[in-house]
């Protein structure tokens, strides 16, 4: 008992100095970066400027009169821009060092708060926290000042607990579309009428504050937030790559490209919905959020629930599978790049994006065909 002891205060100690080494680099680079922190285009919107029609209407150009700063594109749901508005009232360097505060407390929340609620250990919730916090996924969101945690952190509020505020909170994560689907496909999966309306409910009060705010004729902000993500699209090379991509090489329509990996999605999701096991649920939603629309490598901070579930369930093979992909996204993605001379901003493009797209949907379909057969391989 004394060396497993002592072999615990090794790892606790090494992981600490290295997980205390990445926050702090990915702090800095916040205060440096954080070029994806929407601050420009929520500017816009306090100031009362409809920040989609200013995009549509050509003026993002990076040119000296541009108000909009970096690639901060505003192809969110209007909500975002409503909520962010309080940071508004702060210079950048200001508002930037405050968002990575919060951005950083978050990624010590939402795993000790999955790891709580699902009983792991102290030891294993150490663990877990340092795998993320030593992640080059972790330093990146981080550093490029990303909203993806704060999305995931109401996506999983259903999973925690099915109550009233719950369910209402959880539709800030459809905010980012391309994540926020996935929990309205499982609510529509559900068929509860109920938690659909709740859910809607940020959604619409984003949308009619945006509205008042700007001045903005409601019926047209509807589409705005759609047509400015087609905007972006139909720039070459703009958006990530999914293997549904493939199809724009047989000249078929961009819209069906986006709309049928969500069909596709919606039937597995009918499939994830009848598992028992809440994490399990979360965790096979997340992943297959992942595997059907566009992502960034930031967006990668939803495999947390599958770490979660990875490391509390270790001994069985599917687990040892996850956690290869796990690892393969989180750490060993950065090593290609230096083997390869890529950029980790390059990797959701071209071969490589169509290659981590493939990998990522092929350990979504094993997790399936283990769920489906029952099957719990224990390798320990």
């Amino acid at each position: 008992m004394k060396l497993i002891y002592r072999y615990k205060l090794i790892i606790i100690t090494i992981l600490s100095l290295i997980s205390f080494i990445s926050i702090t680099k990915s702090f800095l680079d916040a205060q440096n970066l954080s070029f994806d922190f929407h601050f420009s285009p929520t500017k816009l919107v306090a100031d009362g400027v409809n920040h989609y029609q200013y995009i549509l209407d050509g003026k993002h150009d990076h040119g000296p009169d541009d108000k909009l700063m970096y690639d901060q594109n505003g192809n969110y749901a209007q909500g975002l821009f409503v909520i962010l508005i309080p940071f508004t009232w702060f210079s950048w360097d200001e508002a930037k060092l405050i968002w990575s505060i919060i951005n950083i407390a978050l990624a010590f929340i939402i795993p000790l708060i999955l790891c709580k609620k699902f009983g792991l250990d102290n030891f294993k919730t150490f663990l877990i926290l340092s795998i993320f916090l030593c992640s080059t996924i972790f330093r990146i969101h981080i550093g490029y000042g990303q909203q993806t945690l704060i999305l995931l952190i109401f996506l999983i509020l259903p999973f925690l607990r099915k109550n009233f505020s719950n369910i209402a909170l959880s539709g800030i994560a459809y905010f980012k579309y391309n994540i926020g689907y996935g929990l309205f496909l499982y609510f529509l999966s559900l068929k509860n009428l109920k938690y659909i309306s709740l859910s809607l409910l940020p959604l619409i009060f984003g949308w009619l504050s945006y509205c008042y705010i700007t001045n903005t004729n409601l019926i047209t902000n509807i589409l705005e937030p759609l047509r400015v993500i087609l905007y972006w699209n139909s720039e070459e090379n703009h958006f990530p790559v999914t293997l549904f991509n493939l199809l724009d090489y047989l000249r078929i329509n961009t819209l069906l490209t986006l709309v049928l990996p969500i069909i596709i999605n919606f039937y597995f999701i009918l499939k994830i919905k009848k598992i028992d096991d809440d994490l399990k649920k979360l965790s096979l939603l997340c992943l297959s959020i992942l595997c059907f629309t566009p992502h960034q490598l930031h967006d990668y901070v939803l495999l947390i629930p599958l770490l979660v579930y990875s490391l509390k369930n270790f001994q069985y093979l599917i687990s040892f599978i996850n956690l290869i992909l796990i690892f393969y996204f989180f750490y060993f993605l950065r090593i290609l790049s230096f083997i390869l001379n890529y950029q980790p901003w390059e990797f959701p493009y071209g071969f490589l994006g169509y290659m981590n797209n493939f990998i990522l949907i092929l350990i979504f379909l094993i997790n399936i065909i283990f769920v489906n057969n029952n099957k719990k391989i224990k390798i320990f």
